[in-house]
């Protein structure tokens, strides 16, 4: 077993607007990550860009919509093997399609949803508790948004994965309690991003802060320990 000398993330949805950004600047932090999502070209293609630049993150395909505790199993022991610990574990995948009501959302989104946004979370976090508690100071931080919750209409599965999401953290919270690891629930605030665009297609990036500066944001948080 390797273990770093560096702080070690984990970031899922690492290929995806918020995901890449918050890679990039892991890594010119100095400190080591990890890459997960399903998209295994993107993956690449962000390990080739950010390799040609100075350092690459560590890739992990692995599709949170089909995963299963066996999945999530396997990966803690690669990250083990590898890395020794893990000192945060970011949650920023999501799945999205379309604003739509509730009662019209058809089945395979809603479970698609659902475990991207909410089951996977939940299986990734438990199997990668004992590395957290490895570290001196482990940190889960799911990424939510909390427009749904305040405007809950036609966001569907994908709204009631941001109310689970905000109660999986506070639950953490009060379980985990002082020793950690601590969990921390973060909403960057709107962004451009091809999530935002399915529900808002008319935005266009000169209307929002663009993704590196949300994943700025959120990696200050995060530091800084500041919800």
């Amino acid at each position: 077993m390797n273990r770093s000398v560096r702080p070690v993330w984990l970031v899922t949805g690492a290929a995806g607007a918020l995901g890449r950004a918050l890679v990039s600047r892991v890594l010119a932090l100095g400190d080591d990550c990890i890459a997960l999502d399903r998209n295994e070209r993107g993956l690449n293609r962000l390990h080739d860009q950010l390799a040609a630049v100075g350092e690459a993150p560590a890739l992990y395909p692995m599709d949170l919509a089909g995963a299963g505790p066996d999945d999530y199993a396997q990966l803690a022991l690669v990250v083990e093997e590898r890395f020794g610990r893990l000192d945060v574990l970011v949650h920023a995948a999501a799945y999205f399609s379309a604003l739509r009501p509730l009662e019209h959302q058809p089945a395979d989104e809603w479970f698609t949803t659902l475990q991207v946004g909410l089951t996977g979370p939940q299986l990734l976090t438990s199997a990668l508790m004992p590395l957290l508690r490895a570290g001196e100071r482990g940190t889960i931080a799911l990424i939510n948004n909390t427009d749904c919750l305040e405007k809950p209409a036609r966001w569907g599965a994908y709204g009631i994965c941001q109310a689970g999401r905000r109660q999986m953290a506070a639950t953490l919270s009060a379980e985990l309690g002082p020793r950690g690891p601590r969990t921390m629930e973060i909403d960057p605030g709107p962004f451009f991003s091809p999530l935002r665009s399915a529900a808002w297609p008319t935005d266009t990036p000169g209307d929002l802060p663009n993704s590196e500066s949300a994943a700025a944001q959120i990696q200050q948080r995060i530091q800084t320990g500041v919800m």
